[in-house]
Parts: C-alpha cells; sequence; structure tokens
C-alpha cells in the first residue's frame, strides 16, 4: 500500500513541478522558486520534506508545496494522503474579522526625516543612531518626530496598509523622563503593521516591537505586544497566504511564543524559532549575530515543538 501511494503522490509531483529523475531515495524536481536550470529541488516523499540545493528554499510538508503551485485538483487529490487543515476550518475562523480598513491622520506636529537636516531635528536623529536605526530604515519606515503637541519629544513611526494608507503609529519618546516611554495612536491594534512593505510569498519575521523590525530587516512585522490572536488581521494574513514564519519574541516571551507556534502549526505554516537569548530584545543584538541567528533557526515541528521550543529557547 505504501508503494501504492508513494506512486500516486509522485505522479501529483510531477504534474506539479515537472519531470523529476531519481537520485537514490530522493527526487529531483526543477526548483520552482528560484527557477534553476537543473534539477536541483530534492524531495523526499518517505519523509515528506524538500530542499533545493541552489537558493536553499526547504519545508517539511509537501502539501505545502501542492498547495502553493499546484491547482484545485492537485489539492484534491493529496487529500486522499493528508487532511488539509486549511479548508475546513479557515472559512470559519475568520468569519468575525472586519473588512473595513483603519485609517487615521498621523499628528500635526509630524517631522518627517527623510527631508533635508534642521536643527530641531538633531534629538531625533542622534537618539536613532543610539538605537542603531540607520538612513536606510528611516526612509524605508518613514520614520519621523514631534517637537511640540501630544507627542513632543518623540520619534513616530508610522505603519501604513497594503493601498498606502496609515492604519497605526507608535510614538518613543528620546527622553528618559518621558513616561510611559511609548504612546499608541489612536485606533485598534488589530492591523498588519507596515503592511505596504510586507511580501506575503516569503519568510515574515514576527518579533515583538518596532525597533525589533526595523533590527530584523525587510518582511519583518511587529506584534505590538507578545501575543497573536487566532482572529486577528495579521494571523489572518499569514495562514491564508501559507507564508512561512520565522519567530524572533523576546526571550521572556517563550509562553507566549510556544503558543502562538501551536497555533501556526494548527494551520500548517511553516514555523522557524530564532534564539533570542541573552539580550533583553532582538534590537539589541548585533546584526551579526541576528545574521547568524536567523540563519541557524530550526524549524518546528507539530508533533515535537514543545521539546524543540525547550531546546532552543
Amino acid at each position: 500500500m505504501r508503494d501504492v501511494t508513494t506512486v500516486k503522490k509522485k505522479r501529483i509531483l510531477d504534474q506539479v513541478l515537472g519531470g523529476s529523475f531519481r537520485q537514490g531515495s530522493e527526487l529531483l524536481y526543477p526548483c520552482v522558486c528560484c527557477g534553476h536550470h537543473k534539477p536541483k529541488l530534492s524531495v523526499n516523499i518517505d519523509k515528506g520534506v524538500f530542499k533545493c540545493w541552489i537558493c536553499d528554499y526547504k519545508g517539511k510538508s509537501l502539501r505545502r508545496l501542492v498547495r502553493r503551485y499546484g491547482d484545485f485538483n492537485h489539492v484534491y487529490q493529496w487529500r486522499e494522503f493528508e487532511e488539509d487543515p486549511i479548508d475546513s476550518d479557515l472559512k470559519d475562523l475568520f468569519v468575525s474579522i472586519q473588512e473595513v480598513e483603519q485609517v487615521i491622520e498621523l499628528p500635526e506636529e509630524f517631522i518627517p526625516l527623510a527631508r533635508p537636516p534642521r536643527p530641531t531635528d538633531n534629538r531625533a536623529r542622534r537618539y536613532l543612531n543610539s538605537r542603531g536605526v540607520t538612513k536606510q530604515d528611516i526612509l524605508m519606515w518613514r520614520i519621523g518626530y514631534c517637537p511640540t503637541g501630544q507627542y513632543a519629544n518623540r520619534i513616530i513611526i508610522p505603519s501604513f496598509s497594503d493601498k498606502g494608507d496609515c492604519n497605526y503609529f507608535v510614538a518613543r519618546s528620546w527622553d528618559k523622563k518621558d513616561w510611559p516611554p511609548y504612546l499608541n495612536g489612536p485606533g485598534s491594534k488589530d492591523i498588519v503593521f507596515n503592511d505596504l512593505l510586507v511580501d506575503w510569498g516569503k519568510e515574515v519575521v514576527l518579533v515583538e516591537g518596532v525597533f525589533d523590525a526595523i533590527a530584523m530587516g525587510q518582511n519583518s512585522i511587529p506584534l505590538l505586544g507578545s501575543t497573536l490572536r487566532n482572529d486577528s488581521k495579521l494571523f489572518h494574513k499569514i495562514i491564508s497566504n501559507d507564508t512561512p514564519v520565522l519567530m524572533a519574541l523576546d526571550h521572556d516571551a517563550k509562553n507566549k511564543s510556544l503558543k502562538i507556534v501551536k497555533s501556526l502549526l494548527t494551520y500548517d505554516v511553516e514555523v522557524r524559532l530564532m534564539d533570542t537569548s541573552g539580550y533583553k530584545d532582538v534590537a539589541e543584538m548585533p546584526q551579526h549575530e541576528i545574521e547568524k541567528r536567523a540563519q541557524s533557526a530550526p524549524f518546528m515541528n507539530p508533533a515535537n515543538y514543545l521539546t524543540q521550543i525547550a531546546k532552543h529557547l
């Protein structure tokens, strides 16, 4: 029966990925991710894993390949071997999500730092420099500040929806005497922070705060906290786009990381967990350490993720 199943799976994969040839226990296909001219996408049907030896596109779910690159018939045929949890639960899970996008205004006193420097910019620029924020970061994240008003002496980091509308902002004081250090803009936190910058076809990095996201680089999304509700817009985006996730919450939030990982694995999302120990948060890590830890972050397995999390946290 196993041989018959393997043959059926190979037939579907051949239709989705193109012709293959066998090399030992592996099947080699043209890579659908990098499009290399040689068949470098290695697939092991028995183990249910795949990896491209050119671009390092890899995963532990062949169903993901079929769902992402096949058509409805391929997905339907694959259900004979594995039930897809997304199709059965996704519609009910997100039935309560509001389609209306939140739009807010930036403070009247907001001054963008992307324009030529002014003397009044100095404290804001010094603070950002002390946090490792570069000129390129300022441009990409459209960072500014308020010299007066409700958000006086605060860095303003705005968020923009996929349509380009401002839907939230975070205000961080550069003066240690100010309390609280963070003030949030009006409106709900149930947004995808800077959706405008996110490529949902690539791995996204989930972090706690905006400075963590800036440190991690492009395709990083701050949770504005350490939780991710299953009925949130961000969770919806990840699941509906089948987007791989790199978890990089603060080390002291390991229990909350565990809950998020569990929820994502329930919907067959590919999740890796980055070791953030030894630092208060990702924003305090040197860049070379971020790159090293992100590169070595292990995949979480639905069968033993508790053990893996305990091992790597």
